[in-house]
This record gives structure tokens, sequence and C-alpha cells, in this order.
């Protein structure tokens, strides 16, 4: 079985919640962080779609704001972009947006999710970062965790969940970027107020 490197070209910022963080990261950082969001169309203008925001550059999305459309629209994106090759994507797991691209970057009908995979996947370079909910959001969690921990397992994808004790989210990733300041690799990720939930180690070489 061919081996894969363990380090990351880049971090994904996904959805409104982690980017929150996006300029503090960004000096912490000494790889490439990009960030994507959904943008609502306004309500009052019957002309403009809904928008991708990819690093603060649009892109029209005129589905519904549904599982199934964006997953549809951002597995276009993904399979033509290369800033989500080998990337370390960090974002919300109840954000409706960030599971879509989880669907999306597996290649996964969200309607199919029990049935087998008809095709052989992938060995993935990337890992899936959660940031744990604020607010009353996160008394009520477990569905979407355990739906993402499902797909992100039976398509063998790195996944690690941030728990907040000590330090807060934004403390818990600077930190792992100061440690890792020119090379941020998925051996580094576990530790330090983050949580293994799924290892895919085993197709990672440094």
């Amino acid at each position: 079985m061919p081996m894969h490197k363990s380090t990351f070209d880049s971090i994904l910022l996904l959805g409104n919640h982690s980017n929150l963080y996006k300029e503090e990261l960004q000096i912490q950082s000494g790889i490439k962080v990009n960030s994507l969001t959904f943008k609502k169309k306004d309500g009052f203008e019957e002309d403009m779609p809904h928008q991708f925001l990819l690093n603060d550059i649009s892109i029209d999305f005129n589905g519904n704001y549904s599982l199934d459309e964006l997953s549809f629209a951002l597995s276009i994106l993904i399979n033509h972009n290369t800033s989500f090759k080998n990337c370390l994507i960090i974002g919300d797991p109840t954000e409706l947006f960030y599971q879509a691209f989880c669907f999306a970057k597996t290649n996964q009908n969200p309607h199919l999710i029990r049935q087998e995979i008809q095709f052989k996947p992938k060995l993935s370079e990337d890992a899936f970062l959660f940031i744990y909910p604020c607010g009353m959001v996160a008394h009520n969690i477990r569905k979407e965790i355990s739906s993402l921990i499902y797909l992100l397992k039976k398509h063998n994808r790195s996944t690690y969940l941030i728990r907040e004790g000590e330090h807060t989210t934004l403390q818990i990733l600077q930190n792992l970027l100061k440690k890792r300041r020119l090379s941020l690799d998925v051996f580094t990720l576990e530790g330090s107020g983050i949580e293994k939930l799924i290892s895919s180690q085993e197709y990672f070489t440094s």
C-alpha cells in the first residue's frame, strides 16, 4: 500500500464559526490559511443568489440551502480548485455548510449514507478538525456529530475534536500553529485540547 506524506499544504477555515478566528490564525500560521463561508442571499434583492465566499471571492450558488444541494455544488467547487487538496479542514460540525462539505469531500450522496461505497475511495491526505459549538447548540449536537463521524469513518478520514477546558478554541489553535510554525502534520494534532475521533495515520508517513 503506498504511503502518503503527513504534512498539510494548507488550512481551510470552513463556515462562520471557524472564520471568527481567521485574522488571528493567519498571523500565527506559517502555512496558507484559506477561508470558505456561505452567504445567504438578501431577501430584498430578487436577482442576487446565495454566495460561496472563497477567500472573500464570491461564487454564485443558485440552489437551496439544503444538505444535498449544497454538497453537490461544493463537490464541483472542490474538484476544480487545488486549495481543497491536502488540507486541515477546521469548522463547526453543527453548521449545515460544514456537513455538506464533508459529504462533498468524500463524494458521498447524503441520501445514500448507509449504502456500501460503490467505488474504491482514494486515500485522503486531508484531516477534519471539529470546533465544539458555542451557546445552547452545544447541548444538542449528538445527532450531527454521530452522523459525520459515521460518514468520515466510513471513508477513512482522520478526524479530531477541540474540547475547550483551561484554554479557549482560539488559544488551542494558536498553540498548535506556534509549535508547528512552518509545517503542520497529522501526528501533531492530538493533545493540548485536541481529541482524536478517527485515525487514518496508518496511511501517512513523514
